[in-house]
């Protein structure tokens, strides 16, 4: 009994449920940002974070490990933009640092949230018929991707950045979150031939045109399979939380 005790206790404690022991960072200002829209930044080290014109979807994101569609909550979360930058007592490990900034965000905008499990809707991506046609990088290290004539060639990718890609170009196409169900934990080099030649492409993605359906392309060249499926998801849910936050 008395080893059982102690695990709950290590889950509760990393679950975030018990602020009081949660490290706090040493410096932290958060800030409405002045940038007026575009793109927000954010960098991390072992002992600071500086994140620019993001919004509190974002940090949630960052801090709890979630997608997008794990986050649940008012529609301002993705609007309104922040500057944030703290500084920690030292060096810590991500997971320490992933509890300081959740400590951190509850505090500043005065946020009620909750963890569950809901049931929803989802792509599943895992293995064609006949098997997957990706092949192990032979180049390890950053993931990166080119434009090579009418296609897109991937080096040292992984399963997860293949679908962030997918979802970033076909938002229209891809109406509902892809899980990765494929078991592949690797990097892979492959290539998404999409036209005949760049400049096809060009003319055709200006005109919002991406060719074939992404479910198409993606079992027809990479050996891979969209499955419409339900699936229960864990949910960090922002029950109320205040738009301007408290003072640094």
């Amino acid at each position: 009994m008395r080893y059982r005790l102690a695990g709950a206790f290590v889950i509760v404690a990393l679950a975030g449920c018990l602020p009081a022991q949660t490290q706090e960072f040493d410096a932290a200002s958060i800030k409405p940002s002045k940038a007026g829209g575009g793109r927000g930044s954010m960098n991390s080290d072992p002992g600071r974070i500086t994140y620019t014109n993001v919004s509190l979807r974002d940090c949630l994101m960052s801090a709890y490990g979630a997608k997008d569609y794990q986050i649940s909550g008012p529609d301002w979360l993705r609007m309104e933009r922040y500057d944030i930058v703290a500084t920690a007592p030292g060096t810590v490990s991500d997971d320490v640092l992933k509890l300081m900034l959740q400590k951190l965000l509850t505090e500043r905008f005065q946020m009620t949230i909750h963890r569950e499990t809901r049931d929803l809707p989802v792509y599943a991506l895992v293995a064609a018929k006949g098997g997957t046609k990706l092949h192990e990088t032979e180049t390890p290290g950053r993931g990166n991707l080119r434009m090579n004539g009418g296609g897109v060639v991937f080096t040292s990718t992984t399963v997860s950045e293949l679908i962030d890609y997918m979802s970033r170009l076909r938002s229209a196409e891809m109406d509902r979150p892809v899980i990765d169900s494929t078991g592949m934990k690797g990097k892979y080099d492959f290539t998404i031939n999409l036209f005949g030649t760049q400049e096809e492409m060009m003319a055709a993605v200006s005109k919002g045109d991406f060719g074939s359906s992404i479910f198409t392309l993606i079992q027809e060249q990479l050996g891979l399979k969209l499955e419409p499926q339900k699936l229960p998801l864990d949910m960090v849910v922002v029950e109320k939380a205040e738009k301007i936050p408290t003072e640094n």
